[in-house]
């Protein structure tokens, strides 16, 4: 198989997530019906056997990720990488805490010709194995190019893995005979200058709530000015108190406001979401930290210090409000090239 068939076929996949993602009756005759029905099932059904994989956060998911499977996008994202005719093996251990956030790694390995061994997380194991079907719809030979959930990783030239810190310590001895990519606990902020507009304060709120507030691109900190109020900020993001309907959001939220109300720490709360003065980058869930800043030097001085823990810097300097929860095909974790990587340590 060249890449060309895996950039079609990738390709067929987007049409697929992309008529699921934005609720269309799937039409590509490349796929089975039942194919079809059985992942919009799962799509729907997903938040039984994960109570944060909400059918709009799967939906979402999957319109995301269709974004990047066009021929045009993902031939540009290969020009002038090697291809391994799967002849390489690589191993994937993947995260789950969203829907298919690992899925950008398995792409990733398929445009460069690997064979993939994934060990996917227990959080999210019901749709790959249906993505693998897909594609092996497509062309039978992805049932011995991609192995899921064997019982040891082995036989890998490279290993990429996600997860907590204290995992990714011990994947770190384990595999540090490979090459070995590991990714972290990061995530994201935003910098308000108080000329924020309601429509932008509201697309904060999506880069703030959607997913939960669960991914590394999740804003969890904002840097606000000296003398700025966050009653705007309050009013914008309004439109987003159904999130507590969620059992497991409503839990962290009632969870984090009883301890910090019993150690009498000093809170803002609109009901569903708490705001705290804090330095602190990361923030428990339903939690946002802030910190105010004096000057510009003091925003630089902030990022400089945790550019390690950072995904991604939202503002009107750095990235849009509102594109957090929309990374383009070429926003690696961790800010890494995977296919760089693969190049370097496969060669």
């Amino acid at each position: 198989m060249i890449r060309n068939a895996v950039v079609e076929d990738l390709s067929k996949l987007g049409s697929l997530f992309h008529a699921i993602g934005t609720h269309q009756e799937p039409v590509h005759t490349s796929f089975s019906k039942a194919l079809m029905e059985e992942l919009t099932n799962a799509v729907s059904t997903e938040i039984q056997h994960n109570g944060w994989f909400s059918e709009a956060s799967v939906r979402s998911a999957l319109l995301g990720i269709s974004r990047w499977l066009t021929p045009e996008k993902l031939t540009i994202f290969t020009q002038g990488y090697p291809f391994y005719h799967f002849q390489k093996n690589l191993s994937l251990i993947l995260a789950g805490n969203l829907p298919l956030v690992g899925f950008h790694d398995v792409m990733c390995g398929l445009l460069m010709g690997c064979k993939l061994q994934i060990k996917m997380s227990s959080d999210d194991r019901r749709l790959l194995p249906i993505i693998q079907k897909a594609l092996c719809e497509l062309r039978p030979e992805y049932q011995e190019i991609i192995l899921l959930n064997p019982a040891k990783l082995q036989g890998h030239d490279a290993v990429i893995g996600t997860g907590t810190d204290t995992s990714l310590i011990h994947f770190s001895s384990f595999f540090k005979e490979v090459p070995h990519l590991l990714r972290g606990n990061r995530t994201s902020l935003a910098v308000l200058d108080g000329t924020e507009s309601e429509a932008t304060l509201y697309a904060l709120g999506q880069d703030i709530f959607q997913y939960f507030g669960r991914g590394c691109r999740s804003v969890t900190h904002l840097l606000i000015p000296e003398d700025y109020s966050l009653d705007a900020f309050f009013q914008a993001i309004l439109p987003f108190q159904e999130i507590q309907k969620n059992k497991k959001y409503g839990n962290n939220y009632e969870y984090h406001r009883a301890v910090f109300m019993l150690s009498q720490q000093s809170l803002l709360d609109n009901g569903f979401v708490l705001l705290h003065e804090n330095d602190s980058l990361h923030a428990p869930l339903a939690m946002v930290n802030y910190h105010r800043y004096s000057d510009k030097a003091a925003i630089v001085q902030y990022i400089d210090l945790h550019r390690d823990r950072i995904q991604c810097v939202i503002g009107k300097d750095f990235l849009p409000f509102g594109s957090a929860q929309q990374p383009e095909i070429d926003d690696f974790a961790d800010n890494i090239n995977t296919l760089a990587w693969l190049s370097k340590v496969l060669n």
